[in-house]
């Protein structure tokens, strides 16, 4: 047995990444390296060494450093004439040009920091610049004359007055020290007004060494691309000049047309070039369909994510002896990380990672939960996401004039004692990757929530730019004028360019997404542009995209509008719910942009409509109007309420009946104690991945994991993950899973017939624990994965050699709605159709499912049924899964202050009891053919459930069903993406989930449980205070709940027993 893994929060990933970088160097180290020099005195040094070489070159004028040395000194001279010294702002406004590289380096050589102010600005935002900088001097062209009449700086005019600025040629001596400001520039700030950026020298000093020291070419050169109100753009220009290349700046009407910049490239003999990744994407579409620069060496991008996209990887796999480099680093930092492309492009990552961290930079991963300044800074284990935040001696000095922004972007650095250590948190989602570089994942503030569901709009992307139809794409979450939050994909087409191209292309692209992503995650609005709009930087301007029109969708369906009263009445409500008009009568609400939230929404307003009760169930059966409208048509004629989901009897029987040739006859079969091959399916959820934990501990058997993924390492990143997000993740087992790429819903699990009969060979035994689960959707929709492919774990069970079936039902299979029973269910009772057309869609497939299991288990299958309770969190750490039901509850019950005084009995199962017990009783032969329910034998009231959260801190009362109902719909809470299946009946006989939930679990015998553990040490806790202290501390720790008092959450997660 191995050893069971030890916790420790703090040090794991910070050690890791702290290996990457020289961590340890202190700001003094970098000092004496570089001599305290600044960056002009390198620029100074340079010209000593080759004062003859092209400096600068722009159309037809050029500067040698000697020249650009002479000019920049004689500005730097009248400068400070002029007052400028060290922490004094010079403003520039000028257009692209030589003077503009002279005043920039002239400002530095006077002591002073420049703050570039972009002549295309609108002048209210150029007027805020100049009076929040305070700028002494502002260097410009006299065609700007007229935008800074309104202000009492000190303009100096470059083109027109250079005859009384011409002074003393030799280099300026001002004592500006490494921390002595460079330049601040402004970057767009959250309160629409923008925030200046104030960076010292020292961080810059840095990169520019690093990078001198690790580029393959020293002098460059290269093309000055990116306007000067951006930081790459300091990167282009001092990089270039520190290390004896050329700069050559480019003329704005050729950095806008992608077939002029390839060919200035050409023209240029450029070496080295600093792109965005869009405008990277445009260049190579460009380059090939004709001949690529035949002298670029270096191609670095930054500002955005990189995406490999076929174009990039053609246009690198002709650029034989050119590197592409993708870097990281904010505004507040500049260049933090890099990452290195090699090998062939066509085995290029879609999505490169950002690398790993430069020089005297120190990268932590936060926990991206503790929002709160209050709550206690903890990082997160690597492989696990988290805030990136950045150390070490890249950091700006701040904000200009807004010190509460400062604080809480720029925080004291608990990770190291050194005095005024600190750390700026970026903002955006990564993480560690076994191989030591970093992945960029998300901006924080781009990962959604729509209907309860996070999102991350970068997967979305993604997807999208892998059809061929598709040159970009970008897609944002908008409010409609309901408040509504939507997906829209705004999307340029490769080739769709008439109305009907992009019609049919939208079409295609639903289908394309509906394919890979959940129905979530499909826009709801597709809005086709010519080009995306762009900032200055050349990133994606997400502020100018358009609103999506308010008109229906393309859809397969032809338009039908609405012909009765009942479905004119319904349109109407539709377009009100889902903000599209007009509707046809057979459009499917889904592909309109409905999702689970919109459709409480619906469900609500057309029960007020029509005064009749409506099963959520029902719009998930009866997705269009005219199914809708024959739904409440039948309610309204008869005076009864149809329930969608029903199904009789003699139907739910025939769904179980199993395939006549899944039978084990003349199979040999051999009991193993100990197998070295099993098979498990629904590892990536929350009780599939204990169970694969304690297959790992309590055998030595290599685990097959079915797993829905694009390729086996990916499948094995998402097992890892789960298994690190609930803290049961140990390397040692890493060799031990096997990812099988598959899918419980397709035949032969979407295996190809010769894998299916390999695996067939290989396994030994079989545990079914996936499903999809909901409460919503009806038993139609969730048939496939729960139901038929149970069937082919069967067939598989009885290919090749007998293997034991270990299924993972569900105690809901027992749930009656009618009065208790004085005898309780055993284990071995049959399943009763007659009560199970009650259920829901998700309790129906569970009961087909164990059905089917027993039919095999007649023919000579040799397998086991497990049946939970509900499954609560780890008994001593508190994991838990907060997305779960009766978790949620609890959260709900808290939010709202109150909870239903039903007379039920609460009785939930720890997730490592359910995992041991279910594990253990699996590898002994006598459980063969038994089933299994796994509930906790000290069951607790309701209302001493309800006593126990109070004494935990959490004041909660029970009130009246009706009127918990009545405030579960008035206010806001967790529980709001599930009201209805909280609050709805189909009809007298068939309850809310809450009202069948009262019932059963206190009638349910568990002695074969009992009986098979006794030997063991695995018991059941009871539900008491203990128990849930421990589960509240980790949803304090995880900000899953507030926390009303103090719980000390170390003392309890430092192992997972």
């Amino acid at each position: 047995m191995n050893k069971k893994p030890q916790l420790n929060f703090d040090n794991a990933l910070q050690t890791s990444l702290e290996q990457m970088s020289e961590s340890k160097t202190t700001d003094n180290d970098i000092i004496q390296a570089t001599e305290g020099i600044c960056i002009h005195q390198l620029v100074e040094n340079q010209v000593a060494k080759t004062p003859d070489t092209v400096a600068v070159i722009f159309e037809d004028r050029q500067l040698t450093y000697r020249e650009l040395n002479q000019k920049a000194n004689q500005l730097a001279h009248y400068l400070i004439e002029l007052g400028v010294k060290p922490e004094v702002l010079v403003g520039v406004c000028v257009e692209r040009s030589l003077e503009m590289i002279v005043a920039l380096l002239a400002i530095l050589k006077a002591g002073g920091a420049y703050v570039p102010l972009d002549p295309n600005y609108p002048q209210e935002r150029l007027a805020y610049m100049l009076e929040d900088s305070q700028a002494k001097v502002l260097l410009s062209q006299s065609q700007f004359a007229e935008s800074f009449t309104d202000h009492s700086v000190k303009v100096i005019y470059l083109d027109k007055q250079w005859e009384i600025i011409e002074g003393g040629e030799e280099n300026p001596t001002t004592g500006v020290q490494l921390d002595h400001l460079a330049y601040v520039i402004y970057t767009s700030g959250s309160t629409g007004k923008p925030k200046g950026v104030a960076m010292p020298h020292l961080p810059l000093m840095n990169l520019l060494t690093w990078q001198m020291q690790n580029f393959k070419l020293v002098r460059a050169k290269t093309l000055q691309f990116t306007p000067i109100s951006f930081d790459v753009s300091f990167q282009e220009i001092f990089s270039t000049l520190c290390s004896g290349g050329t700069l050559v700046l480019i003329p704005d009407s050729t950095r806008r047309n992608s077939e002029a910049l390839l060919s200035y490239l050409s023209k240029q003999a450029i070496e080295r070039l600093f792109l965005p990744f869009i405008a990277l994407q445009h260049l190579a579409e460009v380059a090939n369909q004709t001949r690529s620069p035949l002298y670029l060496q270096e191609v670095i991008t930054a500002g955005e994510q990189l995406k490999i996209t076929r174009s990039i990887a053609n246009w690198f796999s002709q650029l034989k002896d050119c590197t592409l480099y993708n870097q990281y680093g904010p505004s507040e930092s500049h260049v933090v990380t890099e990452y290195q492309l090699s090998g062939s492009p066509k085995d290029w990552p879609h999505l490169p990672p950002i690398g790993q961290p430069i020089t005297n930079t120190t990268i932590y991963l936060l926990d991206p939960n503790l929002r709160r300044q209050s709550d206690p800074i903890k990082l997160v284990d690597p492989g696990e996401p988290g805030e990136l935040a950045i150390g070490g001696v890249a950091l700006a000095r701040g904000y200009l004039n807004q010190p509460e922004l400062i604080d809480s972007k720029f925080i004291s650095n608990p990770f190291n004692n050194e005095t005024g250590s600190r750390l700026y948190r970026t903002g955006d989602l990564a993480r560690l990757l076994p191989d030591g570089n970093l992945e960029y994942i998300e901006r924080i503030d781009n990962q959604v929530k729509i209907h309860g569901v996070r999102i991350e709009l970068g997967e979305i992307e993604v997807n999208l730019s892998q059809h061929l139809e598709v040159k970009d794409a970008i897609v944002v979450a908008r409010k409609d004028s309901a408040g509504n939050k939507r997906l829209v994909a705004y999307i340029v087409a490769t080739n769709a360019k008439t109305s009907e191209d992009k019609n049919k292309l939208e079409l295609q692209l639903r289908i394309f997404l509906k394919e890979r992503l959940p129905n979530c995650m499909v826009p709801s609005a597709f809005v086709f542009m010519d080009a995306l709009p762009l900032t200055p930087s050349g990133k994606v301007e997400r502020r100018s995209l358009p609103a999506p029109s308010q008109t229906r969708p393309t859809l397969k369906e032809d338009f039908v509008p609405p012909r009765t009263s009942v479905e004119k009445q319904l349109a109407k409500i539709w377009s009100q719910v889902l903000q599209v008009e007009p509707i046809g009568i057979h459009d499917n609400f889904f592909d309109l942009g409905g999702n689970s939230l919109l459709a409480i929404q619906l469900v609500h307003k057309t029960r007020e409509a029509f005064q009749k009760e409506l099963p959520m169930v029902a719009l998930f059966d009866a997705p269009t109007i005219a199914e809708l409208s024959k739904f409440i048509d039948t309610s309204m004629n008869f005076g009864v309420t149809v329930t969608s989901d029903s199904i009789s009897v003699s139907k739910l029987e025939a769904e179980a009946a199993l395939d006549p040739a899944i039978d084990p006859d003349d199979l040999p079969f051999d009991f193993v104690t100990e197998p070295n091959n099993v098979l498990i399916t629904g590892v990536t959820g929350f009780l599939g991945a204990f169970l694969l934990y304690e297959l790992l501990e309590q055998t030595q058997a290599s685990v097959y994991c079915l797993v829905r993924a694009t390729n086996a390492e990916t499948g094995k990143q998402k097992i890892r993950s789960n298994l690190e997000k609930y803290l049961i993740w140990n390397e040692e087992y890493s060799s031990r899973i096997v990812p099988v790429i598959g899918d419980l819903s397709q035949p032969s699990l979407g295996l190809s017939q010769r894998q299916f009969l390999e695996l067939a060979n290989k396994i030994e035994v079989i545990y079914h624990n996936g499903a999809s689960i909901s409460l919503i959707h009806p038993y139609s929709v969730l048939r496939a994965a729960n139901v038929l492919g149970t069937q082919e774990l069967l067939k598989l069970a009885t290919q090749i050699k007998i293997k034991p079936i270990h299924f993972i039902s569900t105690l809901d299979v027992f749930q009656t709605s009618h009065a208790f029973s004085t005898d309780p269910i055993a284990e071995q009772d049959e399943l009763n159709p007659a009560e199970a057309v009650y259920f829901d869609g998700y309790t129906k497939s569970k009961w087909v499912s164990e059905k089917m299991i027993r039919i095999a288990q007649s023919r000579g299958l040799p397998a086991s049924i497990y049946r939970p309770a509900m499954i609560a969190g780890h008994s001593k750490t508190g994991v838990s899964n907060v997305n779960d039901l009766m978790n949620r509850l609890i959260k709900g019950f808290i939010e709202l202050k109150s909870a239903p005084n039903f007379e039920m009995m609460i009785n939930i199962a720890p997730v490592d009891y359910f995992s041991k017990g279910a594990i253990y009783l699996s590898k002994q032969k006598e459980s063969l053919g038994k089933g299994f329910n796994f509930i906790n034998p000290q069951p607790l009231p309701m209302s001493e459930f309800i006593q126990l959260i109070n004494s935990c801190g959490y004041p909660v009362k029970q009130v009246e069903h009706r009127e918990w109902e009545a405030l579960l719909l008035q206010n806001i809470s967790s529980l709001d993406g599930i009201v209805s299946v909280l609050t709805s009946k189909a009809s007298a006989e068939n309850p809310s989930y809450i009202e069948r939930s009262s019932v059963g679990a206190q009638l349910v015998s568990c002695q074969n449980v009992l009986n098979g553990l006794r030997e063991t040490s695995i018991v059941c806790p009871p539900i008491n205070t203990k128990l849930f202290n421990t589960y509240f501390s980790y949803w304090n720790y995880i900000g899953f709940l507030d926390a009303p008092i103090v719980h000390d959450y170390q003392k309890i997660s430092s192992v997972i027993a």
